[in-house]
């Protein structure tokens, strides 16, 4: 445990030394707006011990007092991205709000971050956490109807009507199937018998009386 707070620690120190390096070649006098994006994996808002820096698929637009989108900045393209960090040099002294998106990432600290900064002072650094979006392909489509037929139903009063009728139809067909069976057994079959009987006779040239 010791040792992941001492990585922690030394992170974060590079982190603030990139800030004020960049402060320290940056125009003197400009103030200065950072913003630094962690992966939230617990939610909780802080960033814990083990809980890795983004280094892209993070955009922040700044603001300024009157509202006015002045700079916008991708992580992926700024040069402290290793850091998890996007920064805005050379502004006037004033109230500045960061809005931050993400379509890879869920904020869990607030996306809109306002602050006062000043000229000759410390940089400004917000930290940002989001979770990564997890991407849930959609539900493969159903056929319409019920076992393939283009039977739409809605309500279980319509589910019962189907299933009264499947059940008609079936008692149907097996009355034509016994009633076919009877009129087979009381007259197809002696018939057949009958004449089996006399092709057989002709055959043995048994006498058959006129």
């Amino acid at each position: 445990m010791a040792r992941h707070w001492r990585a922690w620690f030394l992170v974060s120190c590079a982190a603030l030394a990139a800030v004020l390096t960049q402060a320290a070649s940056s125009a003197q006098g400009g103030a200065q707006f950072w913003v630094r994006a962690f992966e939230d994996r617990n939610g909780n808002g802080v960033r814990d011990s083990g809980e890795p820096l983004l280094m892209s698929g993070i955009a922040v637009h700044l603001r300024d007092a009157d509202g006015v989108i002045i700079q916008t900045a991708l992580l992926d393209d700024s040069p402290n991205a290793a850091q998890g960090l996007i920064g805005f040099f050379d502004l006037e002294p004033g109230t500045y709000t960061a809005l931050i998106t993400s379509p890879e990432f869920e904020a869990t600290t607030p996306n809109e971050v306002t602050r006062t900064v000043e000229a000759g002072g410390v940089p400004t650094v917000v930290e940002f956490g989001a979770q990564r979006i997890e991407f849930t392909p959609p539900a493969p489509e159903r056929a319409p109807g019920l076992f393939g037929l283009p039977i739409v139903l809605g309500e279980r009063e319509q589910v019962g009507r189907v299933a009264l009728g499947l059940f008609g139809a079936a008692v149907v067909i097996c009355i034509m199937i016994a009633l076919g069976m009877l009129v087979y057994l009381a007259v197809l079959r002696p018939r057949y018998r009958a004449e089996l009987r006399e092709a057989r006779a002709g055959q043995t040239g048994e006498f058959r009386p006129l």
